[in-house]
């Protein structure tokens, strides 16, 4: 059984795919810079260009492949044998560009083995920064002022965090935020009534109430999958319901928030201001979009939020290494994509 592995961001060490005498390993990391480079030639140039005869026979090989991102477009097409591509990342829209999506391939990600704990201390700490009044010391900094005039003081304790999308990272953040005496409102797409004292919330409602949310939200931390649904869901009547006072967090991906809207907003004091992880476009390696990195009320970083010093590739070659045990015992594979569902 071959496996092949195009995943540069696990590294060049690929024995956590030598779980067994039966598996064939595949390094097919030199050939995604070449993949890339054909579908963008006026992007960045491979180190190594890898024909693509050669490219082609290894696809051609394949009954499970490993893909990082951003993920190739023409895969599914080539790899005749391919039964299982399994994702790095936790989120799967980078696959939606893939033919691997409209394929029957059986698709499995990395959900799970993020570190939901590093992820939720960056929305937290992001939240502080807001409440704690550290957005306005930075922009006194940068302004070469230094005043008690322009700071909004507000304590966690009895501010109410929104959460959308009460998955595995939104109940941790959810939990963290709990600890410091937050309440707890959240949103999720599996329920069709409102839920109390759940795990990591005081109260859950479901996606189509999100405007109750961010209504009652001091800090609106978005950590929901990206699909056809939650594109742009983050738009001008969230910001208009929000209070003035009111910060948006993103944890999840760039796409899902409406950035025109959100400077918008900004601009015209509809909310506080905004922490952001994630940018539109940025897996296909665009840069953000004017005037956001330079907005007085953005802070803006670089996906960076699951990186720690406990944190790294480890976990997510673990999950496929457990999965793929499973699939050569015949076992049902964990983390399984619905299509359907869009993650």
């Amino acid at each position: 059984m071959t496996v092949l592995v195009m995943a540069p961001v696990l590294g060049a060490d690929l024995s956590y795919v030598a779980v067994d005498p039966r598996v064939v390993v595949l390094d097919g990391n030199a050939a995604v810079a070449s993949e890339l480079h054909d579908e963008e030639p006026d992007g960045p140039a491979p180190a190594v260009d890898v024909p693509l005869q050669e490219r082609d026979h290894l696809l051609g090989q394949a009954e499970v492949l490993v893909v990082g991102y951003p993920v190739p477009r023409r895969i599914a097409g080539r790899a005749a044998k391919l039964r299982w591509a399994h994702h790095t990342q936790a989120g799967v829209s980078n696959l939606h560009r893939s033919d691997l999506w409209s394929s029957d391939v059986t698709l499995t990600s990395t959900r799970g083995s993020v570190s939901a704990r590093a992820i939720a201390e960056y929305a937290v700490a992001a939240a502080m920064f807001a409440l704690r009044g550290l957005d306005e010391a930075s922009r006194q900094k940068r302004d070469g002022r230094f005043t008690r005039r322009g700071y909004r003081m507000r304590t966690a304790l009895g501010s109410t965090m929104g959460i959308v999308g009460l998955g595995g990272i939104g109940r941790e953040v959810g939990r963290l935020a709990q600890t410091l005496g937050m309440r707890v409102v959240a949103t999720r797409w599996s329920i069709d009534s409102p839920e109390e004292h759940v795990d990591g919330a005081d109260l859950v409602l479901p996606a189509n109430r999100l405007l109750e949310v961010a209504a009652q939200s001091d800090v609106l931390v978005v950590c929901s999958q990206l699909t056809e649904q939650t594109q742009r869901m983050i738009d001008r009547s969230v910001f208009a319901a929000m209070p003035a006072h009111g910060v948006l967090v993103n944890i999840a991906r760039g796409e899902e928030v409406d950035e025109v809207a959100l400077l918008e907003a900004l601009d015209h004091d509809q909310i506080a201001g905004a922490v952001l992880d994630v940018q539109a476009g940025e897996l296909e390696g665009r840069p953000p979009r004017p005037g956001m990195l330079e907005h007085p009320r953005i802070l803006l970083t670089p996906h960076l939020s699951w990186m720690g010093d406990r944190t790294g590739p480890d976990l997510g070659r673990r999950v496929f290494s457990d999965n793929l045990r499973r699939y050569l015992a015949g076992e049902p594979l964990l983390n399984v994509v619905d299509r359907q569902r869009g993650y």
